[in-house]
């Protein structure tokens, strides 16, 4: 099967206090975004990455022709739909959907969602467990909520990889806010399996990630 995906680097980076958009922040002499296409463009033999509309030669320099880069909107989902629409999916089976900002995600959990969908999901999405005390929210009062059984639930991950029509009919008929693809596509029947994600796949977000981000880089870039 032919595997095409979409990159979503439209993040600001506010929350980074960075001066460019997160995607293009340096690490260890490249930009977020090309940590992040080593490994799928390991994976898929088409890539399109959505990037905010002021920055599209930025990131063009950037991606170094290893995919098409295409302006993002100003919620993720938005920015995946844009992101489908500039790929040819006719010429696809399946569609591997990424965010930048989780650069270090190892190729095999890549190859781990497509392999789940070659065999007959209609997604895949790689996930981790729990590893932190989980209780409900507190009262207003500011009193602790009830312990949570944290075996019970996972955090996800991406890259979220679909069958091709699955991804397309999610986002033409998905509800608008839902956090990830796989809810979209859940929540129209579909059946989306878990693999095994891996911690190498966090998400940079706050100042405190980047250490990890540069430790990662120096380890791949030593290898």
């Amino acid at each position: 099967m032919t595997v095409a995906a979409v990159v979503t680097a439209a993040g600001s980076g506010t929350r980074l206090g960075a001066d460019v958009p997160k995607a293009l922040l340096p690490i260890e002499g490249r930009a977020l975004v090309a940590w992040a296409l080593d490994g799928v463009c390991e994976t898929a033999d088409a890539v399109v990455v959505t990037a905010p509309a002021a920055h599209l030669d930025a990131f063009r320099e950037a991606v170094d022709g290893r995919a098409t880069v295409v302006a993002g909107g100003q919620a993720r989902q938005q920015s995946v739909a844009l992101g489908l629409a500039a790929l040819d999916l006719a010429d696809h089976d399946i569609v591997l959907i990424h965010d930048a900002a989780r650069a270090f995600q190892p190729v095999e959990t890549m190859r781990a969602t497509v392999a789940a969908v070659e065999s007959g999901a209609d997604g895949a999405i790689p996930v981790l467990p729990v590893v932190d005390t989980l209780v409900a929210a507190p009262a207003p009062d500011g009193t602790l909520g009830e312990p949570v059984d944290r075996d019970a639930f996972r955090t996800v991950q991406t890259p979220q990889t679909f069958r091709a029509r699955v991804a397309l009919d999610a986002h033409a008929r998905g509800r608008a806010g839902a956090t990830d693809d796989a809810t979209l596509a859940r929540e129209l029947g579909y059946r989306i399996v878990a693999v095994d994600g891996h911690e190498w796949g966090f998400k940079v977000t706050l100042p405190a990630d980047l250490p990890l981000a540069l430790h990662i880089a120096s380890l791949k870039e030593d290898a």
